[in-house]
């Protein structure tokens, strides 16, 4: 068997969607680990590439786009740089399969694939329509909107298997696009390979609590969620509570503004963000724009941390809600009711840390691959 993959993001970088992309192809990797995979990957990732991770992988660099290319967008309604030699290797090479990390890959080159009898896989990471409009200016949203709304549906109701992280992305795409004849499966999200749930043995500090927010600072989303945590959600704490803002680029206007804030430290760009994690005691996510699952959750909740997080970023997480696991909220009176809600269900189970690690065994990669081998045997009959 021999299959096409193609990459938009680092499956070595940091961040929700770098995160997803990796699994996804240690999934995929693992699955037809028989197979020979040519990996199409943008050419700056290389510097972290380590091919060992991947023994039957042999990955291809791809250049950007000039800016004419870029420039035309809107009229080719491409939106990414694999398309020239993803078109050269469809057309050269027999591939069983050709796997999408993005559906603004797939929206162009499905039909190519269609035409030489190649099965398609897409990931859904969100749903790209909701994701582009809430991250980017009004002038780029009427320049690309048009094109992003196109390959999503084209990939959405012409390739193979649609994978979506989330059950609610899954109705987005369907009440937008309408019902797709495709086979479509929520896989959700999971472990790396080498990934373990390490169990927390920290003690909550239920006398002074600390929260913590995690991701990539620096993006519109995450950025505006952690100013409406400042501006809405922190005057409703008590005082006693601790909070620590870790991650990616925090923009050095965040940063002068934390100073004015005595129970709060902002740690830039950390090496290990779990083992700060690890330190806390409530995950928040305070993150209410986009769609698609947010994977910095996950952070919290392999560190045995329950969470709270704002009802946008709640998508994906059904089960651990369901266990007391995780609290949602849609505004300020809603988070103050679900934070003393969430300090009286940690002082009321001693164990917690424990029972979330036990739970925290669902999303291993172990049980993930036991569970897509079902999906695809059953979708393939």
């Amino acid at each position: 068997m021999k299959i096409l993959y193609i990459l938009k993001h680092n499956p070595w970088g940091i961040g929700g969607g770098c995160y997803a992309c990796r699994s996804y192809l240690e999934l995929f990797t693992e699955i037809y680990k028989d197979a020979d995979f040519d990996v199409l990957i943008c050419e700056e990732y290389t510097k972290d590439m380590k091919v060992t991770d991947f023994p039957n992988c042999k990955f291809i660099p791809v250049p950007p786009r000039n800016k004419f290319a870029q420039y035309l967008s809107p009229i080719t309604h491409i939106l990414h740089r694999h398309q020239q030699i993803g078109t050269k290797m469809l057309q050269q090479n027999p591939y069983d399969y050709c796997i999408f990390d993005h559906n603004s890959i797939a929206g162009s080159l499905v039909d190519l694939c269609k035409k030489r009898k190649v099965k398609t896989i897409v990931l859904n990471h969100n749903c790209e329509l909701e994701y582009f409009r809430d991250n980017n200016s009004k002038l780029k949203n009427k320049l690309l909107l048009p094109s992003v709304r196109k390959n999503e549906k084209n990939a959405y109701l012409k390739c193979d298997y649609n994978i979506f992280l989330t059950e609610e992305d899954k109705e987005v795409f369907q009440q937008i696009y309408g019902t797709s004849k495709t086979h479509s499966i929520v896989g959700g999200c999971f472990l790396n390979r080498n990934e373990t749930i390490e169990p927390n043995i920290t003690p909550f500090n239920t006398e002074n609590p600390r929260i913590v927010i995690s991701g990539t600072i620096g993006n519109v989303q995450n950025l505006d969620g952690i100013n409406y945590f400042l501006d809405k959600l922190y005057p409703t704490l008590p005082h006693n509570v601790q909070i620590i803002i870790a991650g990616k680029n925090p923009p050095a206007v965040l940063i002068n503004r934390i100073k004015h804030y005595p129970n709060i430290q902002i740690i830039p760009n950390p090496k290990d963000i779990l083992s700060i994690i690890r330190t806390c005691d409530i995950f928040l996510c305070p993150t209410r724009l986009g769609g698609g699952m947010k994977l910095r959750i996950m952070d919290g909740l392999r560190c045995c941390l329950p969470v709270l997080t704002h009802k946008v970023s709640a998508r994906g997480y059904k089960a651990f809600e369901r266990k007391g696991y995780l609290y949602q909220f849609e505004n300020e009176q809603e988070f103050s009711n679900a934070f003393h809600q969430l300090i009286k269900f940690i002082i009321a189970t001693p164990n917690l840390k424990k029972d979330m690690a036990i739970y925290n065994e669902n999303i291993t990669f172990e049980e993930k691959i036991k569970t897509f081998k079902v999906l695809f045997t059953s979708c393939t009959r």
